[in-house]
């Protein structure tokens, strides 16, 4: 299976075993390292406005509070690193009426991933005023899909802000100007920086509490915006990341990286995920056991037992080997002579855990499958096909709401999405990840609160990694929240978890205590998900 953030089953980092210092020797004290800088310079100019901008009042009922607001598609040209205007970009905000709010009214920028995604999906599953009916598959790719008012969206509290990447949305690169411009870690952020600059000058709300929402690639983009816009002028320190499905630790499609044997890591990371999935499928007993409980017990053995089994790798006995084998069996489902005949391993979780069943799993979430036999890879996928949906909505938001004449085509995803981020230029040694960069912002920053958002069928970016990466990462416990809801990467695909996000995501940006959620209650599934059902 070929992996990329559109399709991403991502490798961690190997295990660093590394010693304490002797009890009698003298630790230095070394003198606290300056945060990480942008390869790009710092961002000292927001945005140009650009020719085609449109608003609309309107007025909504959000978590029983009546609220009127301002409904503004905007136009801003976004500079290169030489100061020249390079691309439009479109944003569309829905913030407080009368304008400008008050400066303690936090203000949300949110956007999604890819790269190569516009931001439309949050808009219209979770975030917006307005959603889909429904946000499953078929609804996503179905133009005739509803649009209902969201009641459950946290405009009641905040202002929101929802940025189209370069290139997606109603955004074009500008006749003369390298079409490449933004396609890279840093230069994308560098677009994104000035964005924020022009809403937050334009609105006179410099002062206000911002916080940045973004989605899969979108929160690597959210915790590189930390960095550059505390680096700006004027600099923003952010009050939140809100990080949803988050992948920092991806860092480009496998078949453009070195390849290597299998990081035992990563499997280890990978079992409570594979519970979960072979839980809601009926694999292993899903009546008297929760799902809950399917987790824990497979997390349990895979920092123990299947830990030490994979770190020993050949050097495992037949006899040791076949024990892993059934007890693997009996969390999985798998039979005891797949996984034995699979040196214990399953590498291909989407195409393999169903395959006596002839299914495979979906790449978004692992609740829906497809029939297995002529599934297509997905850089093969239609992707304007699967989106049509979402794309309708947006062009409909434009056209009756803002009465927008003229503009191009919509792109919920950039044309070849697989082939665009070929073209993406990722992080290079000896840069930091963003996950080193995240523990730079947290510690410059001690105001900034960290929520951790996650779907508990998310084939794409698993919860396994998730909690691998925030259980290393060194962040205040005491301004990081993580939840996990029913979903999968777009955790908010459920009615019961888009509510449960947005609950948490009031509370955070109302500055209520913090606290984790764990593992939600669940159904099992039915095949009538199955894609050949429908």
């Amino acid at each position: 299976m070929r992996k990329s953030l559109i399709g991403l089953v991502y490798a961690s980092a190997a295990l660093a075993l590394a010693a304490g210092p002797a009890a009698s020797q003298t630790v230095p004290i070394e003198a606290k390292a300056a945060p990480s800088a942008s390869s790009w310079p710092r961002v000292t100019q927001p945005a140009d406005p650009g020719p085609r901008q449109y608003s609309a009042r309107a007025r909504g009922t959000f978590a029983g509070r009546t609220v009127r607001y301002m409904a503004t598609l905007s136009e801003l040209l976004v500079k290169d690193r030489a100061g020249k205007a390079a691309s439009s970009l479109f944003i569309t905000s829905f913030a407080g009426d009368p304008a400008p709010g008050p400066v303690d009214r936090p203000v949300l920028f949110i956007f999604n991933g890819g790269p190569g995604g516009s931001s439309n999906t949050l808009m219209f599953g979770a975030l917006g005023p307005e959603r889909l009916q429904r946000f499953d598959a078929a609804a996503r790719s179905d133009p005739d899909t509803s649009v209902v008012a969201n009641e459950d969206t946290v405009l009641d509290v905040a202002d929101l802000v929802f940025i189209d990447a370069p290139e997606t949305g109603f955004g074009r690169p500008l006749p003369g100007s390298d079409p490449t411009t933004f396609r890279s870690n840093d230069g994308d952020s560098f677009a994104f920086s000035q964005v924020i600059l022009r809403w937050l000058n334009d609105a006179h709300r410099m002062s206000s509490p911002v916080y940045i929402v973004g989605e899969s690639y979108g929160s690597i983009r959210a915790v590189a915006l930390a960095r550059d816009l505390s680096a700006a002028t004027p600099p923003v320190e952010l009050a939140g990341l809100i990080l949803v499905s988050q992948a920092l630790r991806y860092n480009g499609p496998d078949d453009l990286a070195i390849k290597h044997v299998d990081d035992a890591v990563r499997l280890i990371n990978a079992l409570p995920d594979i519970a979960a999935l072979s839980w809601y499928h009926g694999l292993v007993e899903n009546r008297t056991q929760t799902l809950a409980q399917a987790i824990a017990t497979a997390q349990d053995y895979a920092v123990s037992e299947y830990a030490q089994v994979l770190l020993a790798g050949d050097r495992l006995s037949v006899t040791d080997r076949r024990r892993a084998a059934e007890r693997l069996s009996a969390l999985t489902g798998l039979s005891v002579d797949f996984l034995m005949a699979n040196n214990l391993r399953l590498e291909n979780v989407r195409r393999q855990l169903l395959a006596g069943r002839n299914l495979a799993l979906d790449q978004f979430d692992g609740r829906d499958t497809e029939p297995l036999q002529g599934a297509p890879e997905d850089a093969d996928r239609d992707w304007v096909k699967a989106t049509r949906g979402l794309t309708h909505a947006s062009e409909r938001l434009a056209s009756e709401t803002f009465g927008a004449k003229g503009l191009p085509p919509y792109r919920t995803i950039v044309p070849d999405p697989y082939g665009f981020e070929k073209t993406w230029k990722y992080v290079t040694a000896p840069a930091p990840g963003s996950d080193l960069i995240l523990r730079e912002q947290m510690t410059a920053n001690p105001r900034l609160r960290l929520l951790v958002t996650q779907g508990v069928f998310d084939t794409t970016t698993p919860m396994g990694e998730t909690d691998f990466l925030f259980s290393q990462l060194g962040a205040a416990k005491d301004r990081t929240a993580m939840a996990r809801y029913i979903g999968g990467h777009m955790l908010y695909s459920d009615d019961a978890g888009r509510r449960a996000f947005l609950n948490d995501l009031r509370a955070f940006l109302t500055g209520q205590p913090l606290s984790s959620r764990g593992v939600p209650s669940a159904t099992p599934g039915t095949p009538a998900r199955d894609r050949g059902a429908r």
